[in-house]
């Protein structure tokens, strides 16, 4: 009689772990072939601290554009007799006798080779982005990039042609020029379009995921 119930008592304890097997067998094959394991409590874990870094950035900068352009600044003599009193009066200047010996129309002519840099990406200071899980994707949402300075320097100016006397505020006149016709090459360029590319890249490099990066821009 004993040894009946120490039989049962085998053949249930047998019985339970083959059950308890089957139980974590089939649970290890609903985690590796359907549960999702792309949770986005896993996948963004340490993004917050990510993003923190990230804005501790003060800009996010993906192109450099480097320009040259000529600018001019031009005015006649009005009149024939103004013309021959304005190139004698240059005949006995020894900077300006080059320009008299001609007997030009010109009274004056500042012609400026102008080379500057175009910085384009996003200014973290003025502007924030935020990163969100959405439908088991990461979405973050950017401001468009936009031009972000541009370095005009006296050390990167030539200058071409100089007839008369200019003074300082007028060659800072052509400068703004200079400045204007850059702007307008970038955005010819569609420069802050280009942007976005190598900023996504940089982005992704900085929030790794394991699931799938979504940017959007406003």
């Amino acid at each position: 009689m004993e040894r009946n119930k120490i039989s049962e008592l085998r053949t249930l304890i047998g019985r339970l772990l083959i059950v308890a097997v089957i139980v974590v067998v089939g649970y290890l094959i609903y985690q590796r072939f359907f549960a999702d394991n792309s949770g986005s409590d896993y996948a963004i874990e340490d993004t917050p601290l990510h993003v923190e870094e990230i804005r501790k950035i003060v800009e996010l900068n993906t192109i450099k554009f480097r320009d040259e352009v000529v600018v001019d600044s031009l005015e006649l003599y009005k009149t024939t007799a103004e013309q021959i009193q304005g190139n004698l009066e240059k005949l006995i200047d020894p900077e300006q006798a080059k320009h008299g010996i001609s007997s030009s129309n010109v009274k004056r002519r500042l012609t400026m080779v102008v080379k500057g840099e175009l910085l384009y990406g996003i200014d973290l200071k003025r502007k924030d982005f935020t990163v969100i899980p959405k439908d088991g994707k990461l979405v973050i949402s950017l401001p468009n990039p936009e031009l972000l300075s541009i370095n005009l320097t006296p050390k990167n100016t030539d200058v071409f042609v100089e007839n008369g006397t200019w003074k300082d505020y007028e060659r800072q006149l052509l400068m703004r020029k200079a400045r204007t016709k850059m702007i307008a090459t970038g955005e010819k360029l569609r420069l802050t379009e280009k942007a976005k590319a190598p900023l996504e890249r940089l982005l992704k490099q900085l929030i790794r995921s394991q699931v799938p990066i979504v940017i959007e821009y406003y």
